[in-house]
């Protein structure tokens, strides 16, 4: 399992082979199927998740529509959006980079590759954990974003305006860095266990369904481990 797991530990040193096209060509395909596709389930549900925390929070806890706003704004940016946005990735993605990359090796694809002189690391496994990164972080920015914006809607009506011009009273800049730098982490490290589930995967017909449903599970636990020991260091 080290040895299958080694290519994944000197993925750094593969960050220049962006410079190919066909490498980068693989890297927005990634980009495309697992955020653009995504994008409007991300949207709905921020939507729908902004404006039931404002409404909790003025009907049941009796906040008022601006403390409300506030909160959903801290809380969205620092655990919700992140969070919520990179499960949803995990849920589409990892378990389609782990099958794929889990077929690929049973019918001797990587020894095509090799034979052909093509790097398996930089064109196959670096365009995946990147385009996974950055597509969790699409995805955690677009949640923040609608969750706001339902949030707004809901709370301020015809006045939804005059709320949008003030939204810097309800998100304060490190509340972005947070939820942009937390989304990363998160699709980074889904990135990489998607990969090595799909790695080391037995070239066994029986054994590649599990793959899928192997990487999904990893995935969700490794999002919730990284936020528990985030939440105790910062």
């Amino acid at each position: 399992m080290r040895k299958t797991f080694h290519p994944l530990l000197g993925l750094w040193r593969t960050v220049p082979a962006l410079r190919s096209p066909a490498v980068r060509r693989v890297l927005l395909k990634q980009i495309y199927f697992t955020s653009n596709q995504a994008a409007y389930l991300v949207a709905l549900i921020g939507f729908a998740l902004g404006a039931i925390v404002v409404l909790q929070l003025h009907d049941v806890y009796g906040q008022s529509w601006e403390s409300s706003l506030r909160v959903l704004g801290r809380l969205g940016m620092n655990e919700l959006a992140p969070l919520l946005g990179s499960l949803i990735m995990v849920a589409r993605s990892a378990s389609a980079v782990a099958s794929e990359l889990a077929n690929m090796r049973a019918n001797g694809e990587f020894r095509c590759l090799s034979r052909h002189g093509i790097d398996v690391v930089e064109y196959l496994l670096l365009p995946r954990v990147l385009g996974m990164t950055v597509s969790a972080v699409v995805l955690s920015g677009c949640m923040a974003l609608f969750a706001l914006v339902g949030g707004i809607i809901f709370s301020a009506g015809w006045d939804a305006g005059y709320q949008i011009a003030q939204v810097e009273r309800m998100v304060q800049p490190g509340w972005i860095l947070v939820c942009l730098g937390k989304s990363a982490v998160f699709g980074f490290s889904a990135g990489v266990f998607a990969c090595g589930v799909g790695l080391i995967t037995k070239p066994l017909p029986t054994e590649l369904p599990k793959a899928a449903s192997r990487a999904v599970f990893i995935g969700i636990l490794m999002l919730f481990i990284i936020d528990f020991v985030w939440s105790l260091i910062l």
